[in-house]
């Protein structure tokens, strides 16, 4: 099967409903319709300090010009790694991206910047992120805005079914502009997602209808949410893997963490990370050899991080699903300075790669002028928004009128995602096969990408209302059908070759009995739509055994019995039976024995019996003795009985006594020789033991 007709394939698959109880049908490529299957993921690299792109793709058909404005960091020529049909050089740090280029899985887009320049770090790094025009101030990001347009509530109610996983996450230790919305941050910060802070106790509180009560609730809510994300977020961590192992460096042990999350299953579809170090005002090469030096040791970094995670990537058959992009708020100037470095400039390129990603160079090589000036800036090529609304539109599914508001204009495109990867309306079918463009968000396609009815997963509730013990059919099921405008028809398949046909008019409630344990699958059509088809496996089980914790009260005069494996029980206490609902009951006990059974209706959950026995109280006096020792006894018994051990078990002595008016027994231990004994008196209502001593 060539490539394809393997993809044509995998959209039809995509397109295919999930038959999940309770799940919604989603098409696996979609984006951001939910984080509970495998999507689509967008990883965002960031280089602080402003990147010098001429000393990371070189434009050789200008090499002699560059030896004139930048003799103090250009490159040798002959050191430079040629990027095959092209008049454009790569760093020798960088030969690994170089192989991506010639794999078609990198893509350069050549000078990359903004209109109006702004040369200060925080403002330039607030456009970038924005996606803003240079003189507008936009206090979210463009990531931000997107997650918000396809999540209008969140965070509230996040996590839910839909999306138990994090729609993004940052690894650092601070949040950026780039996912700050309008009403909320909407990525999850982590350096360490082993180790993530749990809360303890997190608290429900109801607050005031107030602006502080508002912001009370916000950090409740983020505090819950955390807590929640923390534990899936620390499971995919500690279950991913990398079969190839990242350097130990800055970059190398973020894309460790992100390799281990997806590996380990987490379904987040944004992710970012950050390289420091690019603000080489001075000293950005080694004097001596211009291929070393600061600016060399982070495009290695970069190289070796980006190549060793598409390996690994690759290895765990998820390299289809990610795609990444670089970003740095500024390049550096053309010339070089007088302290061996670079200064603010304004274009720089841009890197995206993965196995979607259509590679090679984008636009032609900067111009170096001949007769360069110091003040001299080479001119954008491409506007930095007009990767993100290509990357929005082509990779993340967003429609193009949707990305024009969320850039707050229209940007050409650039073809960065390869045709069989490109889906503009998210709906799992690829372009070039769909033959229904723009359909909204969610929609359920067939293989051309053209709306199939469907229903919400919510529509059907199928519960299992009876359990039951092997060899019985006492196992039962209800469905319940939220639309009410179809007539459904049921068939149901079971063991022992069962089979029934139900058939529901303005969606009644229907219900099955007499069941026995097994799997029983149920297929849901309706009249008048051929093509649909609903499937549901349901499982009747026996029953879990009956569990019964027994507390006596610290009197002994109660028994609490706590109670787990059915909905109602029976039990019996000395003659009296109660039938009870609740999992913890209690219960007074008399004097003496007290019989204590519990049962079910279902007798395979097994028997509860305890023997519970309240003692009457006693009390020895003198202790410590010589002689004479006299025992109460309260209650009503006549006689009992009292034997006396030592400290190592043997028995001294065993006899019954008469209890005289006083309730008191009297003993002699004259006889006995010095040492501590053990006094055990039994009888109807007595069961008691006390430690005395002989002096």
């Amino acid at each position: 099967m060539n490539r394809r007709n393997f993809l044509h394939n995998m959209a039809h698959l995509a397109a295919m409903p999930a038959f999940i109880p309770g799940m919604e049908a989603f098409a696996q490529s979609e984006l951001m319709t939910n984080t509970v299957a495998e999507g689509k993921i967008l990883v965002i690299i960031r280089f602080d300090g402003g990147n010098d792109g001429l000393n990371m793709v070189i434009p050789m058909d200008q090499y002699a010009n560059l030896q004139q404005v930048r003799p103090a960091v250009v490159l040798p020529e002959n050191k430079i790694l040629p990027i095959k049909g092209t008049a454009t050089g790569i760093h020798p740090a960088m030969a690994g991206l170089n192989n991506l280029i010639d794999e078609k899985r990198l893509a350069i887009i050549q000078s990359v910047g903004y209109a109006k320049p702004n040369y200060s770090h925080f403002r330039s790094s607030d456009i970038w992120m924005s996606g803003s025009d240079a003189d507008v101030n936009v206090p979210s990001g463009w990531m931000a805005r997107y997650l918000e347009s396809q999540h209008p509530n969140y965070p509230k109610a996040y996590p839910n079914a839909n999306f138990p996983h994090p729609l993004s996450i940052e690894i650092s230790w601070q949040s950026t502009l780039l996912f700050q919305g309008q009403n909320s941050f909407t990525s999850l910060i982590y350096n360490n997602p082993d180790n993530f802070y749990r809360l303890m106790n997190p608290f429900v509180n109801t607050y005031p209808e107030t602006l502080q009560g508002s912001r009370l609730a916000y950090l409740q809510l983020i505090g819950r949410q955390s807590q929640e994300y923390g534990s899936v977020v620390q499971a995919a961590y500690r279950a991913g893997s990398t079969p190839f192992a990242f350097e130990d460096n800055e970059l190398g042990n973020q894309f460790k963490i992100i390799q281990k999350l997806i590996s380990g299953g987490l379904n987040t579809r944004v992710y970012m990370l950050r390289i420091g170090g690019f603000d080489t005002h001075n000293q950005q090469v080694d004097t001596a050899d211009h291929t070393k030096g600061q600016h060399a040791l982070l495009l290695k970094q970069i190289n070796d991080g980006i190549v060793t995670f598409m390996k690994n990537l690759d290895a765990q058959n998820q390299g289809d699903r990610v795609v990444g992009v670089t970003m740095s708020e500024f390049g550096r100037t053309i010339h070089s300075n007088g302290s061996g470095g670079t200064d603010h400039g304004t274009v720089a390129p841009m890197l995206v790669f993965g196995n979607a990603v259509k590679g090679g160079v984008i636009g032609s090589n900067p111009v170096i002028p001949k007769n360069y000036k110091n003040n001299e800036d080479l001119p954008v090529l491409y506007d930095y928004r007009q990767a993100y609304s290509s990357l929005l539109n082509q990779w993340m599914g967003s429609p193009a009128e949707k990305t024009n508001q969320l850039l707050y204009r229209e940007f050409a495109k650039i073809q960065l995602i390869k045709d069989t990867f490109a889906d503009s309306d998210s709906d799992g079918v690829p372009d070039v096969f769909d033959q229904c463009a723009n359909t909204p968000l969610g929609t359920l396609v067939d293989i051309n990408g053209c709306p199939v009815f469907s229903l919400p997963a919510d529509n059907y509730s199928i519960q299992v209302t009876a359990t039951t013990c092997p060899g019985t059919t006492n196992g039962a099921l209800q469905m319940t059908f939220k639309d009410t405008k179809y007539t459904y028809l049921v068939d149901i398949k079971g063991p022992s070759a069962y089979a029934k046909t139900l058939k529901s008019v303005a969606g009644a409630k229907q219900a099955l009995d007499n069941l026995v344990i097994g799997t029983y699958r149920i297929s849901i059509t309706i009249e008048g739509q051929k093509e649909y088809v609903q499937l549901f496996d349901v499982q009747v089980k026996q029953p879990d055994p009956l569990v019964v914790q027994a507390i006596l009260s610290p009197d002994s005069q109660q028994v609490r019995l706590e109670l787990q494996g059915a909905d109602a029980y029976f039990i019996r206490v000395n003659d009296q039976t109660f039938e009870v609902k609740e999992g913890s009951w209690s219960a007074d006990l008399v004097k003496g024995k007290n019989q204590v059974r519990v049962w079910t209706s279902q007798d395979c959950q097994g028997v509860f019996n305890r023997e519970i026995f309240r003692s009457e109280q006693i009390q020895c006096f003198p202790n410590p003795c010589m002689g004479p020792l006299n025992v109460y006894v309260a209650g009503q018994d006549s006689e009992v009985e009292i034997g006396i051990f030592d400290l190592q078990g043997k028995m001294h002595a065993r006899a019954t006594h008469q209890i005289d008016a006083m309730r008191m027994v009297t003993l002699d231990l004259g006889a006995y020789v010095t040492g501590t004994y053990l006094l055990e008196v039994t009888g109807r209502t007595v069961q008691q033991q006390v430690k005395l001593m002989k002096l």
